[in-house]
């Protein structure tokens, strides 16, 4: 009685196994929510496909604060080597990068996991902002570049962590 049960348990796993092959090309989605230091309340949606991935996010700002701003980001995380093994943690490091930030929406520098960091992966491996469609902002209102101790570190840590993020940044 058991072996029946068991070649059965084989040939469902055997199928499934078939059927997921053909897969692997078609976009995998998956998505959550976070909030920011400024109370912004985002949701993102990551598509990953054969060679590139797209983090799309939609933020909400505090009660009253505005238009919801939306934006995406684009990379080859496949091309960093710890990327195959540690997606999950890749994964979690670039989300934790986006919560940190004031807007995740605004212009900055590339996104990268600090397990693909400079000097670990191609800089193809970091994801960048892609441009807005539509028309572009005059350039009186596009928002300055953020200080990374400012973006990082909260208030009470601000002279201390900014010391360290200088002193990374050289």
């Amino acid at each position: 009685m058991r072996l029946p049960l068991a070649l059965l348990a084989l040939a469902a796993l055997g199928a499934a196994a078939a059927g997921g092959a053909g897969r692997g090309a078609e976009e995998a989605v998956q998505a959550g929510r976070f909030s920011t230091p400024e109370q912004h309340r985002c949701s993102w949606e990551l598509r990953s496909a054969a060679e590139a991935s797209e983090l799309r996010l939609s933020c909400r700002p505090p009660a009253g604060g505005g238009a919801v701003r939306s934006c995406a980001y684009r990379g080859e995380p496949r091309r960093c080597p710890a990327y195959g093994t540690r997606s999950r943690q890749y994964w979690r490091q670039i989300l934790g990068r986006l919560r940190r930030r004031r807007h995740p929406c605004a212009q900055g520098g590339p996104l990268s996991a600090r397990l693909c960091g400079p000097g670990r992966a191609p800089p193809e491996a970091q994801l960048r902002l892609l441009p807005a469609p539509g028309p572009s902002a005059p350039a009186a209102t596009v928002e300055p570049t953020e200080d990374p101790a400012e973006t990082y570190c909260a208030e009470r840590w601000h002279s201390l962590c900014s010391f360290f993020v200088g002193f990374w940044e050289g």
